[in-house]
Order: structure tokens, then C-alpha cells, then sequence
């Protein structure tokens, strides 16, 4: 009985990403596996029997790329909101506001996000004073393209009804609130979208990925979206792998079920917990022991205390729990690191891949004391295509010499780091990351294509206990792939960003074809 594959891939240059088959030019899928893979002759006699045949044309098949760190419900969510990611002044960000005013009710939040000072000529935040002049009858939150920071107007902040005498909230000389609130985890509860709108905000955020060439993400999501994520998925509307970092807040949950991380379906599964050590660059609250380049005096925010994250730690290890932990500044960098060294058992370290969120300001030191603990760096090369560049929002905050020992991937790498690459969504898209870090003038930060190709891949395939699954193109795994518009390991590196997807496909059923033109 012959075998009928459900699709046959051919006539193509297919970087495998699998060092026993660097290349091939064909593979076929059966029950959204690969069924065979190798030079055309190997699926010829599949051929006249396929559900589906895709001839390439010659062009270049990657494995579906892995965003080891997003916030893919939240971006979707987003959608429906008002963007500010275009605007380029205060001025321009309140006009795109003012002209959105009509889509809400009077009492209902007006919601913006996604802008950044950093981009603009007069590199202010937004505050609550800018956002009275749009309106004093309406709420109106226009949050930082970082998450970190909202400014909220005066009928926002009484509609918060927060204290206004805890950290994070910003005040004036004569100790008024300006209107702008960094780190408050409460603001955010304050403005959570319905059931119906976070389930709508999956769907959004699918296709946000799909049409990037992500077939699988991590989503650091929040309280209760778990539930959510499942429900799209029992309609079918499902269309990229989602490996869900559930909120510190919710680890009790976990331990009382017995769940762990790794379990769920092929689409859902349960990631680590996610913790937050501490703030952001951009909204000055990244904890770092030397302080700010215009603010020498602040050195960020710690938001967990060394004790109470050992709690959490060992809690975790305890129940074989994975955690994977927000820690930009080299202060919070290194309360995570000496947390794990002072874990007297550490042989289930390695096993349950515990991983730093962004360690942007990570020494070498550093780097190597995670690398013996075996601990995974899960960094953003989008971070340094955007901001880590000649006047960028780094030389903002920092000196040269700080500037210069950020992001150091090819240090990473050279001391033997498990290194997994995700967008944090600024923006999405892996090929603007792969350019970002395989064309950066720093020599401690670039890398080849093929390094940023597989951080992109296989790595963050392992940062989520899924490289025999995901990750690389062999017989057995997963049929999740994408087409590209150019090779990327042969053209120059500068060009990279304008590679187009034309088509991502998640086991065998293909989620995005680019429009012709």
C-alpha cells in the first residue's frame, strides 16, 4: 500500500538547521510530521499520492522560527487599541489620540501603546498634563512601548483609585503626581480586557506571528489567559505552538495540581513561571548599580527583595517548575545568579533550564557563573537594532564604556551560554532580529548568520524542553517551516531586514501566504 503524504515540499534550498543533514532540497509531511526529507528523488514516489505539493522554485525553506519571549495575547489585544509606535513627537502622539477619542464611550479606558520618546527629537515622556488637553471627561492611558511606564490623565488616575504614595507613582517638585506611573502591577488589573476581547486578542496575535514566520511562541501572559489560549484552541482557531509563562502570582496553582512545566497539547503547552527582579531602560527603573547617565542618584528599582526570590527559587526547583526571570540591570542580574548559587542541590538545574529575561547589562563575570549553573540567556537582538545603536535610547541612559558591555551575544556564545533569542514584540519579527545581531558594529555583541539563525531556532527550542520536537527540519519532527524570500545565509547581512516571508506553515498546514504581487 503506498503511503499518501499530506504535503510534498520540493525544488527548494532547505537549511535544515539538523547537523546530521545541513540541506536538503525536498521533504514530505504525514500527520503534521516530517515523513521523509532529502534531495527531490527522496519524495518522488510520494508525489503522485500528495494531499498537497508545493514546488518552491528554488527558493529558501527555514525552520519555522521559535520567539522565545513575547507578549503575543497582549499584542493582539493591542489591535483593537490605538498605536502610537509611529508617532514622532508628544504633539503627534496626543493628535493620534484626539482623533481616536470617538471609538470609545465616555466612561470606557481610551488605550494607547507603543510609544517611544527614545525616537523622538524632544526625548520627554508623555505625561498627565499632555493627556488633559486630549480630554478631562474621558480615562486615557497611553502606555510606553516597553510596558514599563503609563501615563494616565487626572480623570484616570482617580479612575485607577491606586495609592498615590507607593513607588512608581512619578510626582513633581511640590510633590503633585504627574501622571506617570512606572512598575505598578495594579494599574494594568485595572484596565484587563474582557474574556472576549483577550480571546479575540489570541487570534489577533496568530497572525501577527504567522505572518512574521513564527510558528511557535513564548507568551508571558497574564493571570487567567491560560484559559483563554485554550479556548481558541478548542475552536480550531489556533495558528502558531503557544508555551505559556504563567504569572509568578499563580505558582501555588501549579504546585497544588501537580503541573509542571512541558505539559499540554501539541499547540498549548505550560512554560515557566514568569518574575519580575526589577523596571526597564527606557523608563529608568532597570536596577543597576552605577545609576543613569542624566541621573546618577537613580539606580532603578529592585521589585522582589533578594529573600523573597530565594523563596520563590527554591519553591520552584522544589516542584520542578521551570522560572524564567525579568532581569535587565546588572544589580537584578546579580541577585538571579547568586540566588542559584546559593541552591545547595543543583543537579536539577540543568534539567529544568531555569532562564534570564533580557540580561541586557550582563557582565562576562556573570555570564559565565549562569553558564556553570546552567542557566539559559533569553535576550533580544531587536533591542540592540533599535536601540543600541549611534544615538540611540542606550547612549541616552548610559556612558560609553556601559554601552559597549550590553547585549554581549558573541561573549555569550564564546563562554559556552545557551542563548535563545526572542522580539519582547520591539518589534516583532526574526528576521529584523537576525539583522540587528549579525550586523552590529560592536564585535562583543555580532555573530554570523547561522549563530543568530539557530538562537532563533534550535536554542529557543530547548529553552522550552522542545528541540526533539521543534527547531530543526529531520524526519519525525514537527512540519513547521518557512518560506523566504532570499537565502539569508548568502546574501550580506545588511539585508537581511528586508527578507520577506512569503509563507509559514505549522505542522504541514500552511497558516500564511504572502499576498502576490
Amino acid at each position: 500500500m503506498k503511503i499518501e503524504a499530506d504535503l510534498v515540499v520540493f525544488n527548494g534550498n532547505i537549511i535544515t538547521m539538523d547537523p546530521q543533514r545541513p540541506t536538503a532540497t525536498a521533504f514530505a509531511v504525514k500527520s503534521y510530521r516530517i515523513l521523509a526529507i532529502g534531495d527531490d528523488a527522496a519524495v518522488l514516489d510520494l508525489v503522485p499520492n500528495a494531499k498537497r505539493i508545493i514546488d518552491l522554485g528554488g527558493k529558501t525553506v527555514v525552520p519555522g522560527f521559535i520567539d522565545a519571549h513575547t507578549h503575543l495575547t497582549s499584542a493582539g489585544v493591542k489591535e483593537s487599541h490605538i498605536k502610537l509606535d509611529t508617532a514622532r513627537s508628544v504633539d503627534e502622539a496626543l493628535k493620534v489620540i484626539k482623533d481616536n477619542l470617538h471609538r470609545y464611550s465616555e466612561d470606557e479606558w481610551v488605550l494607547g501603546f507603543g510609544w517611544d520618546e527614545s525616537e523622538w527629537s524632544t526625548k520627554r515622556y508623555i505625561d498627565g498634563k499632555d493627556l488633559d488637553s486630549v480630554s478631562t471627561t474621558q480615562p486615557i492611558m497611553a502606555t510606553r512601548v516597553d510596558g514599563h511606564l503609563a501615563s494616565v490623565n487626572r480623570v484616570g488616575l482617580k479612575k485607577l483609585g491606586i495609592s498615590l504614595n507607593q513607588d512608581g507613582v512619578q510626582k513633581d517638585k511640590k510633590g503633585r503626581p504627574t501622571g506617570i506611573l512606572t512598575d505598578i502591577d495594579e494599574v494594568w488589573e485595572k484596565v484587563r480586557p474582557s474574556p472576549a476581547k483577550t480571546r479575540a486578542g489570541v487570534i489577533a496575535g496568530n497572525n501577527i506571528a504567522n505572518k512574521c514566520g513564527i510558528t511557535a511562541v513564548v507568551d508571558n501572559a497574564a493571570i487567567g489567559t491560560l484559559k483563554h489560549i485554550r479556548e481558541v484552541e478548542d475552536i480550531h482557531e489556533l495558528t502558531t505552538r503557544m508555551i505559556v509563562n504563567v504569572p509568578v502570582e499563580q505558582m501555588n496553582h501549579l504546585v497544588g495540581l501537580g503541573l509542571t512545566s512541558g505539559m499540554g497539547s501539541p499547540l498549548v503547552k505550560i512554560g515557566g513561571v514568569k518574575i519580575f527582579t526589577d523596571g526597564s531602560i527606557g523608563a529608568m527603573t532597570a536596577a543597576v548599580s552605577k545609576g543613569y547617565r542624566r541621573e546618577l542618584k537613580n539606580k532603578g528599582r529592585m521589585l522582589l527583595q533578594k529573600r523573597r526570590y530565594a523563596s520563590i527559587v527554591r519553591k520552584a526547583v522544589e516542584n520542578n517548575i521551570q522560572t524564567a526571570t525579568h532581569a535587565i540591570g546588572d544589580e537584578a542580574i546579580e541577585m538571579v545568579i547568586s540566588t542559584f548559587e546559593d541552591i545547595e542541590d543543583k543537579s536539577l538545574l540543568r534539567v529544568q533550564r531555569h532562564r534570564i529575561e533580557h540580561a541586557e547589562l550582563i557582565s562576562e563575570y556573570q555570564i559565565r557563573r549562569a553558564v556553570s549553573l546552567g542557566l539559559i540567556l533569553s535576550m533580544q537582538p531587536n533591542f540592540v537594532g533599535r536601540w543600541q545603536q549611534k544615538g540611540g535610547l542606550y547612549e541616552e541612559r548610559f556612558n560609553e564604556e556601559t554601552v559597549r558591555g550590553m547585549n554581549m551575544f558573541r561573549v555569550a556564545l564564546d563562554n559556552g551560554a545557551r542563548l535563545c533569542f526572542g522580539s519582547d514584540g520591539m518589534p516583532y519579527g526574526p528576521l529584523y532580529g537576525i539583522w540587528s545581531a549579525t550586523t552590529h558594529s560592536n564585535d562583543r555583541v555580532r555573530l554570523t548568520v547561522e549563530e543568530a539563525l539557530r538562537c532563533y531556532t534550535m536554542e529557543s527550542a530547548y529553552s522550552v524542553f522542545l528541540e526533539n520536537t521543534l527547531g530543526s527540519l529531520a524526519v519525525g519532527k514537527r512540519a513547521d517551516f518557512v518560506v523566504l524570500s532570499e537565502n539569508i545565509l548568502e546574501i550580506p547581512p545588511d539585508r537581511i531586514k528586508d527578507v520577506c516571508t512569503e509563507m509559514t506553515v505549522v505542522g504541514g498546514l500552511v497558516e500564511y501566504s504572502a499576498p502576490r504581487p
